[in-house]
């Protein structure tokens, strides 16, 4: 399959190589440091795995439409990465994201109908450019967004499978969107204010009821906007957190590097997304508010 992926982080890096391992035409699109290093040297992964890959990687994306196009970029990138894509999304090509966060595939709609949502539990850290480590391996579900069944759709997650991205496909994708955000605004958000690893969310008995909480408030939102969950999102907590529980979460990790967050498009779009319907979300707004409060102090360099 000719596959581009939009965004050559952390997790984009782990599918692109995987992907490419198995076989497909992969393009990585990303900054000028990880493009150089992954044509000079290969895309190295270890961790879950070990190997090293020699994919094509851009700075740009090519003219020619791709199959697939995977987004993976920040979710405050999505506008701008849709528009430098340009004419690589072509008539056939479908889109997938498998970014964290909600309001990624609506954003795709306005280029495409052919577009897929996805999430992954997976693990994965850019240690250094053109390394990768898989820190934990997870689950990834795929489907056609925001509902519905597609033959393609299938035959993304048979590619994915094969390379050895666990992969199953739903038919209501945008309730596993929802639960993963609602998974991430406490992982992320809990795990960034305390800065710990996952599994300290876990571990520690002062936190169970704060962390269900979170959870139960978002909830409440998703079910007044009519959302359907296949698995509840407090399963998914803490199977997610038992996988990764030696990782520090990607929001931290953006704490740490001194970069912005996604917490706009956690926390933040979960109290949004109350508001519109009426509701408030405190405990989703004051992580929120503690997140871009880190933030401003990396910017002032406290």
């Amino acid at each position: 399959m000719k596959i581009y992926v939009l965004g050559a982080g952390s997790i984009g890096s782990l599918f692109g190589g995987l992907l490419a391992k198995a076989g497909n035409d992969v393009t990585l699109i990303g900054r000028e440091e990880q493009v150089k290093a992954v044509n000079e040297n290969g895309l190295e992964v270890f961790g879950a795995e070990e190997f090293t890959v020699y994919p094509r990687a851009s700075l740009y994306a090519p003219d020619e439409p791709p199959e697939l196009l995977i987004l993976a970029t920040k979710s405050y990138s999505t506008k701008a990465a849709l528009e430098c894509a340009g004419s690589c999304i072509g008539p056939n090509t479908w889109v997938l994201s498998i970014q964290n966060g909600l309001g990624n595939e609506e954003l795709a709609l306005r280029r495409t109908e052919k577009v897929m949502g996805g999430i992954t539990t997976n693990g994965a850290m850019l240690v250094e450019w053109g390394r990768v480590k898989w820190t934990g391996k997870g689950i990834t579900v795929v489907g056609k967004y925001p509902t519905g069944r597609n033959e393609f759709v299938d035959e993304v997650a048979r590619v994915f499978s094969e390379a050895g991205i666990e992969t199953r496909v739903s038919e209501n994708i945008i309730g596993w969107k929802w639960a993963k955000a609602i998974v991430n605004s406490v992982i992320n958000g809990l795990g960034t204010v305390l800065g710990v690893k996952n599994g300290f969310l876990m571990d520690d008995p002062h936190l169970e009821g704060i962390s269900v909480d979170i959870a139960r408030e978002a909830c409440l939102v998703a079910q007044q906007l009519g959302i359907e969950f296949e698995v509840h999102p407090l399963e998914l907590l803490w199977d997610t957190i038992e996988r990764t529980r030696d990782n520090y979460n990607s929001t931290l990790q953006d704490i740490m590097r001194g970069k912005r967050t996604e917490v706009d498009y956690i926390n933040g779009k979960i109290v949004e997304y109350a508001q519109s319907v009426g509701l408030e979300a405190p405990r989703n707004e004051l992580i929120w508010a503690l997140v871009k409060a880190r933030e401003n102090l990396n910017k002032s360099g406290g």
